[in-house]
């Protein structure tokens, strides 16, 4: 083999090494790596789904919807029965056991008739956080004021329940209260008898502690409540 054939050997190799490179090269561009999952859907598929929508509770696997919160109206003292809450009276419990409730002939409260004598007890209102607390309003003849914390829309709202047409019971002490904690019995009076329950909310900024009886019912510090967004309702039968 000549001298000029030898030297051409090295400089082909050098070549073709090159064309090879190239084709490797060009086929490494078609074949892109699978891209990663964004990491919004990674994350998205790690989180659990909510057992239940916005504004729902899930309740021994039902989900229930949360009392709508109440807003205080303004240029005015009265809240009016809220949107979703019954207004059929008869649906909500009182605190006089089996009695049902009707409208009251004056205000936003409620009328319970029942014979002289019959025991009221108690009661907690709907989504109430805690114990009831019980207060005196003074006078030749004592009147009751209960107070419940209520979870409303994820704020903590403050009703007050007034009593009228009650004897109330001397072992009934001011302080907090359990449900089912006797009140007191249906006054004698003019027919027809039975118990009458105002309730009214306090407004928001009102601390309750520096408040007593008769300050809790002023409008600059409280606002007549429609009794039957806060009263329970009947069990389902």
């Amino acid at each position: 083999m000549s001298t000029e054939k030898r030297a051409l050997w090295p400089l082909l190799g050098a070549l073709a090494a090159g064309v090879v490179g190239v084709v490797e090269w060009c086929a490494g561009r078609d074949r892109a790596p699978p891209s990663a999952a964004p990491a919004s859907e990674s994350s998205a598929g790690a989180r659990a789904t909510p057992p239940c929508p916005a504004g729902h509770l899930l309740d021994d696997g039902v989900c229930l919807p949360l009392p709508p919160e109440e807003r205080e109206p303004e240029g005015s003292a009265r809240i009016e029965l809220l949107p979703g809450r019954p207004p059929d009276y008869a649906r909500y419990l009182t605190p006089l056991a089996g009695r049902p409730a009707a409208a009251s002939k004056s205000g936003l409260g409620v009328f319970v008739a029942a014979r002289q004598g019959t025991p009221a007890m108690a009661i907690a209102l709907e989504a109430q956080v805690g114990p009831a607390r019980l207060l005196r309003l003074g006078g030749p003849a004592p009147r009751l004021l209960t107070l419940h914390q209520v979870e409303r829309g994820g704020a903590t709202r403050t009703y007050v329940l007034l009593y009228a047409g009650l004897v109330v019971e001397r072992s009934v002490e001011p302080g907090e209260i359990a449900v089912g904690t006797p009140l007191g019995r249906v006054a004698p009076s003019p027919a027809p008898t039975g118990l009458g329950i105002e309730v009214r909310q306090l407004r928001r900024g009102v601390e309750l502690g520096p408040l007593d009886a008769e300050q809790a019912l002023l409008d600059d510090n409280s606002l007549s409540c429609d009794a039957r967004n806060v009263l329970p309702l009947q069990p389902a039968p």
